[in-house]
């Protein structure tokens, strides 16, 4: 199988796999819980079904973002740029468009990129060495810990 027949095939897979996901959302809370009424004896399966359906929302997002790189890469098919790396020019790895094949940067384009990513800021970790490193104190509990801590432990 060539990389347009096995393109068109990921895409018929993606538009189908879209299309059930679709059909699934449309049916109404009321459907999908198998109650008469939302209100009922027990929230908490309501809350479930309301998270699996926005867990089918991201599903569905990811479908969609899938089936819009194997249209791209279709498109540079046409346009006979496939397998070329979309940011130095160079020719993409026989091994990477057999993994991915709608891969539009190089192996080394591909690490540099992922490399920009960095989280932002409210998503940010501090190990509790750095707290303490710092200065700054935090509660458990309603309890200072940095404070109580020197009070036991002079310097």
């Amino acid at each position: 199988m060539d990389k347009r027949d096995e393109l068109l095939a990921q895409k018929q897979r993606l538009e189908q796999a879209l299309e059930r996901k679709r059909k699934a959302r449309q049916a109404g809370m009321v459907e999908m819980v198998d109650e008469l009424s939302l209100y009922d004896q027990h929230p908490a399966d309501v809350a479930s079904e309301l998270y699996e359906r926005e867990k089918d929302a991201g599903l569905e997002e990811n479908l969609e973002l899938q089936l819009t790189e194997v249209n791209h890469a279709l498109e540079q098919m046409q346009e006979g740029n496939y397998g070329y790396c979309e940011k130095c020019g160079d020719a993409i790895g026989d091994r990477r468009l057999q993994a991915l094949p709608h891969a539009v940067l190089c192996v080394d384009c591909a690490e540099k990129e992922q490399d920009k990513f960095t989280r932002p800021e409210e998503e940010r970790q501090t190990s509790m060495g750095d707290i303490t490193e710092k200065g700054e104190w935090f509660k458990v509990a309603e309890y200072d810990f940095f404070e109580e801590w020197h009070k036991k432990f002079p310097e």
